[in-house]
């Protein structure tokens, strides 16, 4: 009876040892980031302390979008415009690790529907924060990434800024960005050491707004060169903002005091000829002030261009530049895309998100990121009714 005790006790402290040493296990493996946590239909938030960069972010991805993005005093606001799809978005809180300061911001799995979400890859999950398409870090830098046509500057956009540098894909940018930036200035001498290649879709490169408390830069790779301006009206839609008059691209730049379907825009960036977003940037001009009193105010103005008012009859001025598909450019009559226009109101009243990809498009999300105080106030869907708050501790 003794002996049966003996070994019945032995046997508990090698079960003991067993069930240690797969506890220990278990937590080596366990992945660095939270379960995504629902907060409403299409919106996930996860927190993680590490992740696996990955500069060359973006090369698998073809689709396109539109987006807006201003910056007044403490507040910075930005649409994410795309087609109205099954996607969930995940509002992610990153960790600070020695060489990486803590930022929080917004992605996308943009091949991921929202009802597989509980099935998503570990793999798939663990590279989301690659992903971002908007964020601030600990430091209160604040960044966003926009399309801008590549098809203006023969596509070399695409292909380099600093050749013989460490290769980054365009996509990956902005997450380089929030991980490494001390300020908006640091930010952009960040990217003058790096080669950044690539876009987003088939024919759109990238540009990006960069903000701190101090100031605003406008990024945009131009004639293999990362031209980067602090100087210009603190707004961002989807045309080039910096100019290069001496490039061998020059000659794709229209002239100054473009019209755009018979409106003279004055006071405007030089247009080139796919430029999109142009109304976009005239409204956000012209109630630039309001977005610098509250994160309210901000929300507001951004909803002032929220991007299924392109649908809508009594959009005035009407969005002419947002359909510039094909051979379509700004110097086109609004006659020349008629049908293309009646064929997107049509899709726009069936609101089915599995169109894909002849879908209408809407703004995704609303970011208000406070540079000060290093929040995000977020809108979801075009719902104004009601915002989620983030704030970086």
């Amino acid at each position: 009876m003794q002996h049966k005790s003996k070994s019945q006790s032995r046997a508990r402290v090698v079960m003991g040892a067993l069930l240690l040493v797969l506890a220990l296990s278990v937590t080596a493996c366990a992945a660095p980031f939270t379960a995504p946590k629902k907060l409403a239909d299409y919106l996930y938030y996860m927190e993680y302390t590490d992740y696996v960069p990955d500069l060359t972010t973006g090369e698998n991805v073809k689709m396109g979008f539109a987006c807006s993005a201003v910056r007044n005093g403490n507040f910075y606001g930005r649409n994410l415009d795309l087609d109205y799809a099954d996607v969930p978005e995940f509002v992610i809180k990153v960790a600070a690790k020695e060489g990486r300061y803590a930022s929080i911001g917004m992605a996308a799995i943009l091949t991921l529907k929202s009802n597989q979400v509980d099935k998503v890859s570990e793999a798939d999950l663990l590279a989301l924060p690659n992903m971002t398409f908007d964020g601030i870090n600990e430091n209160g830098v604040a960044m966003n990434s926009n399309v801008a046509p590549a098809v203006d500057l023969d596509f070399a956009t695409l292909l380099s800024t600093n050749y013989g540098k460490p290769r980054i894909h365009s996509m990956a940018v902005v997450r380089y960005v929030l991980d490494h930036a001390k300020s908006a200035a640091h930010g952009v001498e960040l990217l003058k050491n790096m080669d950044i290649y690539g876009g987003y879709g088939t024919w759109w490169g990238l540009h990006w707004m960069l903000s701190d408390e101090k100031e605003t830069y406008i990024i945009e790779c131009i004639d293999g060169e990362l031209v980067a301006r602090n100087d210009t009206d603190n707004i961002m839609t989807n045309f080039y903002v910096n100019y290069a008059p001496k490039t061998l691209y020059a000659k794709h730049i229209a002239q100054t005091g473009q019209k755009v379907a018979g409106k003279i825009y004055e006071g405007f960036p030089i247009l080139t000829p796919h430029a999109c977003g142009v109304e976009r940037y005239a409204i956000l001009k012209a109630h630039y002030e309001e977005g610098g009193k509250s994160a309210d105010g901000m929300a507001h103005l951004m909803e002032r261009v929220k991007y299924t008012q392109s649908y809508e009859a009594d959009t005035n001025p009407f969005w002419y530049t947002e359909y510039t598909e094909g051979n379509l450019t700004i110097a086109h009559s609004p006659m020349d895309f008629k049908a293309d226009i009646q064929s997107s109101i049509e899709t726009y009243k069936l609101h089915d998100r599995n169109i894909n990809p002849n879908n209408f498009w809407q703004t995704w999300h609303t970011s208000v990121y406070d540079l000060a105080n290093k929040t995000l106030r977020l809108n979801i869907q075009e719902d104004y009714s009601k915002h989620y708050d983030f704030k970086l501790d």
